[in-house]
C-alpha cells in the first residue's frame, strides 16, 4: 500500500526525536538555567522529563509505525499527542527565559517546529485521504 507523505512524516518525525532529545536532555542536566514556576521545583521538572519524554517519543514512534502500515486514525492520534513533546518547551517562557548559550536556546524553537509540523502533517494528510476517497 503506498501511503503518502511518508518521507515527510519520517523527515518530521528524526527532527523532533534529534531535536527534543537535545534538548530535554540538557533542560535535565542544566535544570538550573530554566525558570521554574515557583509552585514547580527543578527536581519534580527532571522526574517529569524522565518519564515524559520516553513515553511520548514511543507514543509518537508508533504513531510512525501505524501510519507506514495504513492504520492512519490511529497514528494520527499518536502523533497529536507525540508533538505535544515539541509544544510544550515553549511553557519555559512562560516562567522567564532560560539563561542557556544560544544553541539549546534553539532547541526550544526546533521543538516547537517540529510539534507545529505534525499538526500540519496530520491536517494534511486527513485532507488528502478525504479527497483521494471523493475522488474515487
Amino acid at each position: 500500500m503506498d501511503i503518502p507523505g511518508r518521507a515527510a512524516l519520517r523527515a518530521i518525525m528524526a527532527g523532533s526525536v534529534i531535536s527534543t532529545a537535545l534538548h530535554y536532555t540538557h533542560n535535565y542536566l542544566k535544570i538550573e538555567q530554566y525558570p521554574q514556576p515557583p509552585s514547580i521545583s527543578g527536581a519534580t521538572t527532571q522526574l517529569a522529563i524522565v518519564i515524559a519524554w520516553p513515553l511520548l517519543t514511543a507514543i509518537g514512534i508508533t504513531g510512525y509505525v501505524l501510519y507506514t502500515r495504513g492504520r492512519l486514525w490511529g497514528a494520527r492520534a499518536c502523533l497529536l499527542i507525540y508533538s505535544l513533546t515539541g509544544l510544550v518547551t515553549l511553557g519555559h517562557f512562560m516562567a522567564g527565559v532560560p539563561d542557556v548559550p544560544w544553541y539549546w536556546f534553539v532547541t526550544i524553537f526546533t521543538d516547537a517546529l517540529a510539534g507545529l509540523a505534525l499538526w500540519a502533517f496530520v491536517v494534511w494528510s486527513a485532507i488528502a485521504e478525504r479527497t483521494r476517497a471523493t475522488a474515487t
